[in-house]
């Protein structure tokens, strides 16, 4: 039996229109087949389950609000703005003024960029292009539970302060439960992510900030101090 390709790897983040397998008789769940070829439908984790392709969306539901800061992946480009795909199936609108400003965004399909919901209602989602908008150009994209975001950012944001410090790592965390880690080197990269899944897993631990940092100084040597200023 001829083994057919996959593209990606266990649990990755994909993004709408990844190919992720040459072999239209695996599409699965989150998926679309297009000339034959397997391909992601929405933002998620992309895993195989009885051997079909298949892109697993947020877990825990994610209910926009206004002021929510969100990271989101482009998925569509109009004249009256970008539609940005959120995960779990929510689709925002960045409503743009005119050409000349759309033009100058320079937004493609497939760019990452940084939020804030405008209003979320009947109408739909939209969000706001002010100061705190960016497009992300660099990093690794991953997903966590939306309802774990807290417990990554911690109380008055020591957890993901600590994590920053000791691992060097700019991390962008949307409340809608895309993060972005941009790291120095791909060693410190791994160990904020692998910190951020341990998070995410033992989220309702009593000691997870010494847990957390026992962990990223297992990986990034003595390099990793303690450098939070309290308790997450």
């Amino acid at each position: 039996m001829v083994s057919v390709p996959i593209y990606f790897s266990e649990k990755e983040v994909v993004l709408p229109g990844q190919l992720l397998s040459d072999d239209s008789r695996r599409a699965g769940e989150g998926t679309y087949v297009m000339d034959g070829k397997v391909y992601a439908s929405t933002v998620g984790a992309a895993t195989i389950r009885d051997g079909k392709v298949e892109v697993i969306t947020f877990k825990g539901p994610y209910r926009p609000a206004a002021g929510d800061m969100v990271i989101g992946v482009v998925s569509d480009i109009k004249p009256i703005g970008a539609e940005v795909d959120l995960g779990g199936r929510i689709t925002a609108l960045l409503k743009i003024r005119n050409v000349r400003e759309l033009t100058s965004l320079n937004l493609k399909i497939g760019d990452v960029v940084y939020a804030k919901v405008a209003s979320s209602g009947l109408r739909g989602v939209f969000l706001e292009l002010n100061d705190q908008f960016k497009k992300i150009n660099e990093g690794v994209l991953l997903m966590m539970t939306p309802t774990k975001v807290p417990r990554l950012i911690g109380k008055r944001g020591s957890m993901i302060s600590m994590l920053k410090k000791v691992t060097g790592c700019n991390i962008m965390v949307g409340t809608n439960g895309l993060v972005v880690v941009n790291g120095p080197s791909p060693a410190k990269e791994f160990a904020a992510i692998s910190a951020i899944r341990l998070i995410e897993r033992e989220a309702h631990s009593q000691g997870l900030t010494d847990k957390v940092l026992a962990h990223v100084s297992s990986l990034v040597g003595g390099e990793a101090k303690h450098g939070a200023d309290g308790k997450a």
